[in-house]
């Protein structure tokens, strides 16, 4: 996964980059899907196939807007709260691009769990 630890060395090559950002979302999107079918079955418990799939969807789905929202915030806004931050002289360890890589993660991790519920859904025939 991309850092914003400024140790790390960033690659100025942008087909190295991009396979890292791709390397980085695959591994979230399997963790996702790993939360999505493990919420899936945990429903099973409690409800119906349908109810079980439409919930654990349904939470996927919130969990992926709030990364999406969240990220395009932080593009939006990143540079103006950090200046903002420099302004009124406050200490915080918020960035930018700790806030974009953060919501990265989000976003990926939304898009497994409801391609996971969705899967489920379709292979319980509901």
């Amino acid at each position: 996964m991309p850092s914003t630890d400024p140790s790390v060395p960033v690659s100025r090559d942008p087909v190295e980059r991009v396979r890292r950002l791709a390397v980085a979302a695959a591994r979230w999107v399997a963790i996702g899907a790993a939360l999505g079918a493990v919420a899936s079955l945990a429903l099973l418990t409690v409800w119906t196939p349908r109810a079980a799939t439409d919930t654990a969807f349904a939470l996927g789905a919130l969990v992926l807007g709030f990364g999406v929202t969240a990220w395009s915030s932080a593009v939006g806004l990143g540079r103006t709260i950090e200046g903002m931050q420099d302004r009124l002289d406050v200490s915080s360890d918020w960035t930018e691009a700790s806030a974009r890589e953060a919501f990265f993660v989000v976003s990926w991790t939304g898009v497994g769990w409801v391609v996971a519920a969705t899967t489920g859904s379709i292979l319980l025939g509901v």
